[in-house]
């Protein structure tokens, strides 16, 4: 059983319907360390997705029934959250037009079996960090925004914004290079502005405030 503490493994969502290639995808995924949801074809991966987030969909564009590029307007048009989940394709074609058609629904990568699996896992890796990057920055950008609806500094909007982060106010220090006194001066009075007393109320705040 993992700690409350422990991170959470990614998880991504592999669509292929041969069998024995998604059972080697699976393998390799969870080698790396990532928690992967197995779907024979468009339709079973369209119905785990209803049941269960996924954190990236790597998709076979050729299979029966719904294939890849119907499964990906399916995915962004559904309603289920997903308009920004990156989407991975995979195929034993290339051609250019076929990565061309994938673009132009919103696919973000392309791959062509046999897999490199090398650069599977880079791919992947790179694009999970993208996602991240963007929904911190929006993150970011709303806490701030709520820090200055209550009032606060510019400096003080740094410090809250951070906190928000999980960052340690040690880490807030160096990260802004500044003192841990002033840091401290700096919450004396966040804490004065916002009528709170402790971080975790004042965390619980803010995210209140930039998300309504």
């Amino acid at each position: 059983m993992s700690s409350p503490g422990a991170r959470r493994r990614p998880v991504i969502l592999c669509v292929e319907d041969e069998d024995a290639l998604r059972r080697d995808i699976a393998d390799e995924l969870a080698e790396a360390g990532y928690e992967v949801i197995q779907a024979r074809d468009g339709e079973d991966a369209f119905a785990r997705l209803e049941r269960a987030p996924a954190d990236l969909i790597l998709c076979d564009i050729s299979m029966p029934g719904l294939n890849g590029y119907d499964l990906l307007q399916k995915v962004r048009a559904g309603g289920l959250g997903h308009a920004e989940t990156p989407f991975v394709f995979l195929s034993a074609l290339a051609d250019p037009r076929q990565i061309v058609d994938g673009k132009r629904l919103g696919a973000d990568d392309y791959l062509v079996k046999p897999i490199n699996y090398d650069l599977l896992l880079a791919t992947l890796d790179a694009r999970l960090r993208q996602i991240k990057r963007i929904r911190s920055a929006r993150t970011d950008a709303a806490n701030a925004a709520a820090a200055s609806s209550l009032g606060l500094t510019p400096a003080e909007i740094r410090i809250a914004t951070s906190l928000t982060r999980g960052k340690t106010l040690a880490q807030i220090a160096v990260e802004l290079g500044i003192s841990r006194t002033t840091v401290a001066f700096h919450m004396r009075n966040i804490f004065n502005k916002t009528g709170t007393s402790r971080q975790g109320e004042l965390i619980a705040l803010l995210l209140r405030h930039g998300t309504s």
